[in-house]
């Protein structure tokens, strides 16, 4: 069959097909390119609701700027107590309150705001302004011998073209989101320009015409009541010398959304499902997806929708994630994107108002005609004065932002970024509570809506999947006697203090610091036990995959475990942030293959890709549990050259001059047990692992073997205060 001709003038031009069915993209290879070239359209299907209108309007820009005009027919949506109701109603049910009642309904009701605000409605809610478009409603005559809930369910379509070519098409193809892109559908089309089908088309406008003029007495044809009929032509847009911006109303994506790359990803279900979700909820909220499940690309595809019309300030925590989110804005934005990065390593003061101004005081043919415009930023910079004021009186509906990493936000450091008045609001984060701080959890949940989170997990990411399968090994390394001794009188020192803040109906604030600080330097000796070092080494000495990623808690420990590894001869590098002449070099290296091993501190925690890498060695215990939860993200990234990954963790126990009954003894070891089930949940070696653990407590004393089974895991999105102590 000869392709369609690269600018088509009429519907001959088209090479239309005898029918159509699901496989053939009808949305993009019949409807949109038949209503390109329309002068009129007429159509008779589905129900009337604010979601089919705007589905009605997909592809209707040609159609405006022919100055065409459409006739919809379609039916209102009853529901099943106003179907009780008609049941016992055999008068006109035009005169009932029920008509209008279900017509406004669908256009004003409960979840259907997401759609009153996309382009397509507004669009169509103009024609509607415009006399463009005239809607009527069909119902089939109340009849008491008749069964009540009957619909009419007809579904046909004529349109012409300016040269008078006519085509016709019928089938089950409806007016509707899922009829156009999900269905199993299929219809016939009829095109007068070929044999004898004008005939066929004359037929079918013949019936449509019939209807719309309620001539035909199996139906009831009504106009659209007045009521409603203001309740959409409120949603009309503003306009450019009298009409639309018609390249904003393709679709709710903005213009182009038909010539999208072949090569662009298709969406995982759970990344549409995410994107669904956040326009369900007036596009506000947080994204809580597993490390490795394509957050950025989900966040980029979801911004992308009505971009056009929007600035999109995007938050990153680090530089090197702000390159790797360079690397992918071109992808799902458009290589024309406007890219603006304000960091410290780019002099951004001298060219944000320039990109910015159009969005704060421009008018929508100017912003229709700019390139879209991305601000890709740090907390450092977005939470300044400087950065806030360059965005400071652009309209809500003008400005959109992601912010990558949210708990980190929530700091008070950082939290002034939640002052950015944007219509559009979206939070990234595999762990978006922030532990031990609730009034940081809570700023951040009232910036993006205050409503619970996308959540999209670990198990749920292997169990389909987009995450390596892992096994979790626990290696355990007992304190000396010394360690223990200054752990216990830390803990002590803190139940005082915990007695005193019980006691106290205001305690004071030193106290509150004081225990911050006792909580820290008692953490301190777990994360750097003496004989951690030894440990690793005796790691090293077994077999395991490689390359592998070992967390370190400082420069020090860095030190001890450097020295493992020359005494072994093992190729590696150190990336940590105050070296940061190694980073690069160090992170290239590993990518590459040059070294087996890479020693970093925290700047590896947070979504850098790393997706080659099968091992992770966590020496640097930790009760945070997004730490952990973000270090076991760091390996679980599927690659052609792993099939599963591995998790080493050293679970630190209180040693031998502990007793098995000491209450401190059985706290330190429930701290890390938690941490051990968490990560042991989502193994898929978790029950074995989780024996070898219980036996090799044993010796503590049966109550802290039986606490490996009894004990609950962390919830990886809580926040709270840290365990007692």
């Amino acid at each position: 069959m000869p392709e369609d001709k690269p600018n088509p003038s009429s519907l001959a031009d088209l090479h239309l097909k005898r029918s159509y069915r699901t496989g053939s993209k009808l949305l993009n290879t019949f409807y949109v390119p038949c209503l390109s070239v329309a002068e009129r359209y007429d159509r008779a299907a589905g129900f009337f609701d604010s979601k089919s209108l705007s589905i009605a309007a997909k592809g209707i820009a040609g159609l405006i700027e022919n100055e065409g005009q459409m006739r919809l027919l379609t039916s209102p949506r009853f529901s099943d107590d106003d179907l009780e109701i008609l049941k016992q109603y055999t008068g006109s049910v035009e005169n009932t309150d029920i008509f209008e009642t279900a017509l406004k309904r669908g256009i004003e009701g409960e979840g259907v705001e997401e759609y009153l605000q996309t382009d397509r409605f507004k669009c169509l809610a103009w024609m509607l302004e415009q006399e463009y478009l005239d809607i009527k409603v069909a119902c089939m005559p109340a009849d008491e011998k008749k069964n009540p809930y009957r619909l009419y369910h007809e579904k046909l379509g004529t349109i012409e073209d300016k040269e008078g070519n006519r085509i016709a098409f019928t089938g089950s193809i409806n007016e509707t989101e899922a009829g156009w892109t999900d269905n199993y559908e299929s219809f016939e089309v009829f095109r007068s320009w070929v044999g004898h089908e004008n005939k066929r088309i004359q037929d079918k406008q013949d019936a449509f015409d019939r209807l719309w003029n309620d001539e035909d007495p199996e139906v009831d044809v009504y106009n659209l009541p007045t009521a409603v009929e203001k309740s959409v032509t409120a949603h009309s847009p503003d306009t450019i010398d009298g009409r639309p911006a018609v390249n904003l109303f393709l679709t709710e994506e903005g213009r182009n959304e038909y010539a999208v790359d072949e090569d662009e990803k298709d969406l995982w279900p759970h990344q549409q499902e995410a994107i669904d979700w956040w326009k369900l909820h007036d596009y506000s909220g947080i994204f809580a997806m597993a490390t490795g499940t394509g957050k950025t690309y989900t966040a980029l595809r979801a911004a992308r929708l009505q971009a056009d019309t929007r600035l999109t300030v995007i938050v990153v925590p680090t530089k090197v994630l702000v390159d790797q989110w360079l690397d992918e804005l071109p992808e799902v934005f458009g290589p024309q994107t406007s890219v603006l990065e304000c960091t410290g390593r780019e002099d951004w003061r001298k060219q944000i108002l320039s990109l910015v101004d159009p969005y704060r005081v421009g008018d929508l043919n100017e912003i229709a005609n700019e390139d879209r415009a991305v601000l890709i930023t740090t907390p450092h910079t977005a939470s300044g004065d400087a950065f806030r004021r360059a965005v400071d009186h652009i309209p809500s509906k003008r400005l959109q932002i992601i912010v990558d990493e949210v708990h980190r936000i929530g700091s008070t450091q950082f939290r002034k970024t939640l002052e950015i008045e944007a219509g559009r609001r979206l939070g990234l984060s595999a762990t978006p509570n922030r532990q031990w701080d609730q009034e940081g959890t809570q700023a951040i949940y009232d910036y993006f809506g205050n409503h619970d989170p996308f959540r999209f997990s670990t198990q749920d990411a292997i169990e389909n999947g987009y995450l390596a399968e892992y096994d979790y090994h626990p290696l355990l390394c007992e304190l000396t006697t010394e360690e223990f001794d200054e752990y216990l009188e830390y803990s002590n020192q803190l139940g005082a203090i915990e007695a005193q803040l019980k006691s106290s109906e205001s305690p004071p604030d030193h106290l509150y610091q004081r225990r911050e600080q006792l909580l820290r330097q008692r953490a301190q000796i777990k994360k750097s036990a003496i004989r951690k070092p030894n440990r690793f080494g005796s790691f090293l000495d077994t077999e395991h995959l490689t390359p592998a990623i070992i967390f370190c808690e400082d420069n020090e420990q860095i030190d001890d475990l450097e020295e493992q590894l020359q005494q072994r001869n093992k190729n590696y590098a150190v990336y940590v942030s105050d070296r940061a002449d190694e980073q690069a070099s160090a992170f290239h290296k590993f990518e590459t293959g040059a070294i087996d091993y890479l020693l970093a501190i925290k700047c590896l925690d947070e979504g850098v890709d790393v997706p080659d890498c099968p091992t992770a060695v966590i020496v640097s215990s930790s009760t945070n549990t997004r730490e952990f939860i973000q270090r076991r993200g760091r390996v679980l990234r599927t690659s052609e050259n792993k099939d599963h990954a591995a998790i080493y963790d050293l679970l630190v126990l209180p040693g031998i001059n502990a007793q098995p009954d000491d209450k401190t003894a059985r706290k330190l070891v429930k701290q890390e047990l938690r941490r051990a089930k968490l990560l042991m949940d989502a193994a898929r070696n978790g029950e074995k692992a989780e024996v070898q653990l219980a036996e090799e407590l044993a010796s503590y004393g049966e109550g802290l073997k039986t606490m490996v089974y009894t004990i609950e895991p962390p919830d990886p999105f809580e926040a709270g205060l840290p365990e007692s102590s």
